[in-house]
């Protein structure tokens, strides 16, 4: 199965889950641009080191930018794919669509559609993560961490040298709200900026940084959020390196470098082998 990518599905279907898009791109746009603020500043030659740096830094903007768009535009429900009339077993009926559900498939409220193997719905990026857009998801998380602790390394010394030569009560609590100490003049607006991008790097580092383990762990066992939180439910584990290419593809030891990158699903994701159907295949050779 190839993902199939469409610009309108960019645009989420409700209010809340549009702002929450324009507030991480615009999240994933101020990291890229400290980087490029920073640079100058850490390397005022341009030599080796400092093109090195910028090659790096358009890398992983890329590739997170990149990987954003892919999850939240790569279609993830059951309508991609063809759905037998007959109600087959371990299969459920979705009165809201109407349709025949298949196994690991939910219905999600907020995006109003089924989505093969949902995982859950992200509120960061306003969709469900599912079979089609799982890759996508996990690449674009695990670059933001590197993108988050790679502009504080830029920014550390400046942030360092700001805060020291004005270290007060003002100064600590700018560096924790920088918005309501700009807005009430006690910093200005290059101290600003820097104070912003430190804090906002530090939590997003801490947020997604958790997130990425988690769902890198859940990957591991061959399950979804709602398998390992409810039902703990390891039926489709079939070792961790069959794990990783169901959700990365088949090229998945090439998906870091790009999401235009092509890597084939293995399945389609309607049907699953589980660990008791690969038993029974042992047992009938």
């Amino acid at each position: 199965m190839v993902p199939i990518f469409s610009w309108k599905r960019t645009v989420p279907r409700t209010m809340v889950n549009r702002f929450s898009v324009l507030v991480s791109a615009c999240e994933i746009l101020v990291e890229g641009l400290a980087i490029f603020v920073a640079l100058p500043r850490v390397y005022p030659e341009a030599s080796r080191s400092y093109w090195l740096n910028v090659l790096l830094g358009l890398f992983l903007f890329a590739n997170t930018l990149g990987n954003f768009i892919m999850t939240i535009g790569v279609d993830s429900s059951s309508g991609s794919v063809h759905l037998p009339s007959i109600l087959k077993p371990g299969w459920n009926y979705c009165h809201r669509c109407q349709k025949n559900s298949p196994p690991r498939s939910y219905h999600c409220n907020e995006c109003g559609l089924c989505v093969l193997k949902r995982d859950h719905h992200c509120v960061f990026m306003g969709c469900c993560i599912g079979y089609a857009n799982q890759r996508y998801y996990l690449m674009c998380i695990m670059h933001i961490c590197i993108l988050t602790i790679y502009a504080n390394y830029l920014n550390m010394d400046l942030a360092v040298k700001c805060i020291s030569e004005n270290f007060n009560l003002l100064t600590l609590i700018a560096s924790f709200t920088p918005v309501l100490a700009w807005i009430y003049g006690v910093t200005q607006p290059v101290s600003f900026f820097i104070a912003f991008q430190s804090i906002t790097c530090l939590y997003c580092f801490l947020i997604f940084t958790v997130l990425f383990l988690y769902h890198l762990h859940i990957v591991l066992r061959g399950q979804t959020t709602h398998e390992f939180r409810r039902l703990d439910d390891r039926s489709y584990d079939l070792g961790w390196m069959q794990n990783i290419r169901d959700v990365l593809g088949t090229r998945w030891y090439l998906v870091w470098i790009s999401p235009l990158i092509t890597s084939p699903l293995p399945g389609d994701g309607v049907h699953f082998k589980s660990e008791s159907l690969c038993l029974e295949e042992v047992k009938d050779l």
